[in-house]
């Protein structure tokens, strides 16, 4: 943080101090919500040790603390032209109207279209600077981006370095600091190009120079009719006015912004105060084009039929206070339903908070039941799906319940491994199928439903010689989803393959809990 204190009257900036804050031996922490108050409390601090009376802020951002957008617009009403520039600027942008304020700068026209500037800072930048400046004592008079700052403080500079041939010439003023830079175009006076140099570059020397480059060449392919004339490096003592004077087509300027004044401020570090010293610059002669502490907004025209509006209006005013008695009759009568309404919500509540111990008990429970297979209703269903001109038939049926993991989930319930005699493959793939076919989407009842043929079973002259294996993964279903109807067709009575059995690698509590069937059943 560079802070400078000056006398600021009409056209001249008499500087009085000026000093450097690097957060004591750490890193300056970066100005946020949660940081604003201690760092404004601490500023005030160092104003007073250095002897500054507290007067109006004036405050710049970094270049890349901003959102630039240049923007082309047809001619309106002055009264009119905020409100317009808004609407264009929001309509490019990702940037939340309610998050956001939006200053703008009139750029030059051409060929009957009115251009300007939308620099746009997040509303919470903004309320930390305002905390910080209550925390320092200070009033807040104006928040403007460096760039706009070292601008004006270019143009106030010109009395102590060469200016530029001609004042239409555009330069480039350029910042340099251990933690990055700032590139500024400036013409007659305004910012019509401008870029944040980041703090790697500006530690290598190569690179420095080539993104100096970069950006006067990405100048000139958006400005082809008013090339750069010079660069004004604001560094006393420096190599770089040297260095960047060797490797550009360009005069480069060595700048002291602190120029006649503050003797006590090191060389290295002079050059650091031009953002500062450029806001004063720009306050004394009201060249600060961006302010967001009191942006351009859209002017009221005073019309003389505004003035029976106005009477209408007061008009409409008294009748609003008549009726306001029967208002605060109704309102006492809503207070009083509200009130009703809050006691029933409260007893409800208390229902509901008495109730949450069953209610725990009853998810735990269904979360276990959820865990098990009603090998029943799957048995039922897989006589469904067996063919009914008897060509499959069941040699064994293995069910393994799938164990818990660690995060308490299951890839499924179980897995079900069906051993077939079948007569043909396709036979057997056609019991497959109907696995398949009985799964509903997007919950399936089954996955990873598989099939293997095992070859030929060592039966002599049976027509179910073809072993056949279905595996599965099955999930839990609830009763009613199990709706199959199957109709029996009694198999012919005859031996081998088909005399299957059934195995459950572990009891379910369906199976547990069926009673057996009767003989009248079992005969049906």
């Amino acid at each position: 943080m560079h802070v400078v204190a000056a006398g600021v009257a009409r056209g001249s900036v008499k500087v009085t101090h000026a000093f450097a804050w690097n957060g004591e031996g750490e890193a300056m922490p970066a100005l946020t919500a949660d940081t604003a108050k201690a760092i404004g409390e601490k500023l005030r601090e160092k104003l007073r040790a250095a002897g500054v009376s507290p007067a109006p802020a004036i405050v710049s951002i970094g270049r890349d603390r901003v959102i630039l957008k240049e923007l082309k617009y047809p001619q309106v009403p002055p009264t009119e032209e905020p409100a317009l520039v808004r609407f264009q600027a929001m309509k490019e942008m990702s940037e939340s109207p309610d998050d956001i304020v939006l200053d703008y700068a009139p750029l030059d026209e051409t060929a009957g279209e009115r251009r300007s500037m939308a620099v746009v800072m997040r509303k919470d930048l903004f309320g930390a600077i305002q905390v910080m400046c209550q925390g320092a004592g200070l009033k807040l008079a104006g928040i403007s981006p460096r760039p706009y700052a070292v601008a004006a403080g270019l143009i106030r500079a010109f009395h102590s370095v060469t200016p530029p041939a001609d004042k239409s010439d555009a330069v480039v003023a350029l910042t340099l600091s251990p933690v990055g830079g700032e590139f500024t175009v400036v013409r007659r006076g305004a910012v019509t190009f401008t870029l944040a140099i980041p703090t790697p570059v500006v530690a290598n020397e190569a690179m420095l120079v080539a993104q100096v480059r970069r950006n006067l060449a990405a100048y000139a392919g958006q400005h082809t009719g008013h090339p750069i004339q010079a660069v004004y490096l604001f560094e006393v003592g420096g190599p770089w006015v040297e260095r960047l004077g060797s490797s550009l087509t360009v005069p480069v300027h060595a700048v002291d912004p602190l120029a006649g004044a503050v003797p006590g401020v090191a060389n290295p570090i002079r050059g650091r105060f031009a953002g500062a010293v450029g806001l004063l610059a720009g306050q004394s002669t009201n060249a600060l084009p961006i302010n967001f502490a009191s942006p351009r907004q859209p002017q009221v025209d005073r019309d003389p039929a505004k003035r029976r509006l106005a009477i209408i209006g007061i008009l409409a005013a008294i009748v609003i206070v008549v009726g306001l008695g029967g208002g605060i009759v109704l309102a006492n009568l809503a207070s009083e339903r509200v009130t009703e309404l809050t006691q029933q919500r409260d007893d409800l509540k208390a229902q509901v908070e008495r109730g949450a111990p069953d209610t725990a008990r009853a998810k735990g429970i269904d979360s276990w039941t959820n865990r098990e297979v009603n090998w029943l209703d799957e048995l039922f269903e897989l006589a469904k799906r067996m063919p009914e001109d008897d060509s499959v038939r069941v040699a064994s049926l293995t069910a393994t319940p799938l164990p818990v993991g660690k995060n308490g989930k299951q890839e499924a319930q179980a897995n079900l491994e069906l051993k077939l005699a079948a007569r043909t493959t396709s036979a057997g793939a056609g019991l497959m199928s109907a696995f398949v076919r009985d799964n509903p989407t997007p919950n399936k009842y089954y996955v990873g439903t598989s099939i293997s043929f095992g070859g030929v079973l060592p039966s002599s002259g049976a027509k179910h010689n073809l072993a056949v294996t279905v595996k599965t993964k099955v999930n839990h279903r609830e009763p009613p989803e199990y709706t199959a109807s199957p109709r029996f067709v009694p198999p012919k009575k005859t031996t081998g393959a088909a005399g299957g059995s059934v195995s459950l690698a572990a009891p379910t509590p369906a199976l547990e809990q069926a009673p057996a069937p009767s003989e009248k059943t079992t005969a049906e």
